[in-house]
């Protein structure tokens, strides 16, 4: 079975999260501990010296062409089109640069029927409650991207526990890379973002910021079937703020700067995390554990 990991970098801050991330899929992986792990650079970074750190992690690295517009998170879809490409075939597990795998996590594999496995977002901010009508940025947005209302079904958020419409986290999920979902949000993302009748939308920062989020919801709409789409568990791309005991996770994103709850991490997870940052002979931790 052809399986592997992708995730990014746009600045050069990035690359000690990429370093953490490869190294907790290697440690802790389980079943998954041996497979490829791409890294897709922005094309304006430049990398020299950096990139040798990753030896012994069997680590591949590739570049994504940044867009020139610079439109808020278009690097994301961007970077994922290049994976679904490079790879060409099989399940990508991709995972945001701010996140880190924690134990096996065999549930993000896509069997021969699966083409997206999704985990909803843990909050609903821009997400649509069931109990009322569909508003005006997502009627407009459905349009523009051509998916019938009827497409839509129920989610749960993970924290608030909101009943929303289909709406899917854009920093952790799988894809079977020959289905071509990355590719239409990366063309669906820059589509939203430059169609005139969303300007007004966008004037709206949770908007702005979410528009990825939104466009990957509504790529997978409009190119899956709902039997072809997996849930993910809630131990998979939690905020680490939000979990009792970060070590029960499978996968977990954390926030640059923001320090992990000491009570929440184990004195063996906190060591492990000094560890690898010290190998990486870091002088600024992005990943810092309150004492």
């Amino acid at each position: 079975m052809n399986i592997a990991f992708g995730t990014y970098a746009v600045q050069k801050n990035d690359l000690l999260s990429n370093f953490l991330l490869a190294s907790s899929i290697r440690d802790f992986a389980g079943s998954l501990s041996g497979a490829p792990i791409h890294i897709f650079l922005s094309s304006d970074l430049s990398m020299q010296g950096e990139l040798k750190k990753f030896d012994g992690l069997n680590v591949t690295f590739s570049t994504f062409a940044r867009n020139k517009k610079r439109h808020r998170y278009a690097f994301k879809p961007a970077a994922a089109c290049a994976c679904e490409a490079e790879v060409k075939s099989g399940t990508v597990i991709w995972l945001d640069r701010h996140m880190i795998v924690l134990n096996s996590c065999d549930e993000l594999v896509l069997n021969s029927l699966e083409n997206f496995a999704y985990r909803p977002p843990h909050l609903k901010i821009l997400g649509m409650s069931v109990d009322k009508p569909i508003d005006d940025m997502w009627a407009m947005a459905c349009k523009i991207a051509e998916v019938d209302e009827s497409l839509l079904f129920h989610v749960c958020t993970e924290f608030d526990a909101q009943k929303i419409w289909s709406y899917f986290s854009a920093g952790h999920f799988s894809f079977r890379a020959e289905a071509g979902i990355m590719a239409d949000w990366d063309a669906l993302f820059n589509t939203l973002a430059e169609n005139i009748e969303m300007k007004k939308f966008l004037a709206d920062e949770a908007v702005r910021t979410y528009l990825h989020q939104i466009a990957l919801t509504l790529s997978v709409l409009r190119t899956q079937n709902k039997k072809e789409l997996k849930p993910l568990p809630h131990l998979y791309g939690y905020p680490t703020h939000l979990y009792k005991k970060i070590d029960e996770a499978r996968t977990a994103f954390y926030t640059p700067h923001n320090k992990i709850p000491k009570k929440s991490i184990s004195e063996s997870l906190a060591c492990w995390l000094n560890s690898r940052i010290n190998l990486y002979q870091s002088n600024k931790s992005i990943i810092a554990i309150d004492k």
